[in-house]
């Protein structure tokens, strides 16, 4: 740990001790485990997809895909998901490769729907 009591990256990939698992149980909220993680991890500060990938880890089924990756490997490649994300937009908003469930795309229409009425009173 460091002078803080926060784990360094090496401590991160560590299993879990009983008493973190119980608080990890008892956060059930999105905003309290990013809080936690925030709290513990001061590197996922600096970085969404850090922070992204220790939620991963902790708080889905996903965690037990997802090893131990550095914080120096990772902050090579902060903002990825959303150029990524962009990109995709980007495509789509352009008439090709549109979503191929249903459901995504009426609920993309909806929040585009939503959005131009109100950004003409802005």
């Amino acid at each position: 740990m460091d002078w803080n009591g926060n784990r360094t990256e090496e401590e991160e990939g560590e299993i879990i001790d009983e008493e973190e698992q119980e608080l990890l149980e008892k956060l059930k909220t999105v905003k309290e485990r990013v809080e936690y993680i925030l709290r513990k991890y001061p590197n996922a500060r600096n970085s969404d997809l850090y922070l992204t990938i220790i939620y991963l880890r902790k708080f889905t089924e996903l965690g037990k895909y997802i090893k131990y990756i550095p914080y120096e490997v990772i902050k090579k490649y902060d903002g990825i998901f959303e150029s990524i994300r962009r990109s995709r937009q980007k495509l789509q908003e352009e008439g090709k490769y549109p979503p191929t469930d249903p459901e995504v795309l009426r609920r993309r229409r909806r929040l585009a729907e939503k959005f131009r009425r109100v950004m003409p009173r802005l």
